[in-house]
């Protein structure tokens, strides 16, 4: 639990203010830090599994939906410092890795290849993924890369590079 608190400050901490009053408008009025603290709790919750914990689970999940029009599996796995500048209809897939300080825009999809291929993307550091592209299947985007928008990645994208277009071309 200590651990939980812990990642959630870091989070908000990640906002880059120490202003105390900034902070708490950040906590209770930041549309990305609150679509992060939903997945965290319930990121949290679903790794202690119970009656009571299935039944917030299941209410959390539902508040994400409505709220925030995003479906984040709470089995996906998301590193420190991950911003989403605006929080809408991003979809990441249960077994998807986030690593450290990604930048997630509006209507990203990260999901499986489809019915045979049940493998999920992996998103390492520092990348930006702009909207409404998609990453698809057992695909890596390495550090510092960046996924351009309404891009469509089947394939991996090489560290430093750039993806763009349907299906994506690397620059």
């Amino acid at each position: 639990m200590i651990s939980l608190f812990k990642i959630i400050k870091a989070d908000l901490y990640s906002s880059q203010t120490n202003n105390l009053f900034r902070l708490l408008l950040s906590f209770y009025f930041n549309m990305s830090f609150r679509l992060l603290l939903n997945y965290r709790v319930g990121h949290y919750l679903h790794n202690h599994r119970g009656i009571i914990n299935n039944i917030l689970i299941m209410w959390l999940k539902k508040r994400q939906i409505k709220r925030y029009a995003s479906d984040i599996s709470y089995q996906a796995i998301l590193g420190r410092g991950i911003k989403f500048p605006h929080p809408i209809g991003i979809v990441i897939g249960v077994g998807s890795v986030v690593k450290n300080n990604v930048m997630i825009w509006q209507h990203v999809t990260l999901g499986s290849g489809g019915k045979d291929n049940k493998l999920y993307p992996t998103i390492e550091n520092n990348v930006k993924l702009f909207s409404h592209c998609q990453i698809l299947g057992d695909v890596t985007v390495h550090e510092n890369a960046k996924v351009g928008a309404s891009t469509l990645v089947l394939q991996d994208v090489p560290k430093n590079k750039t993806a763009v277009g349907i299906p994506a071309k690397i620059l």
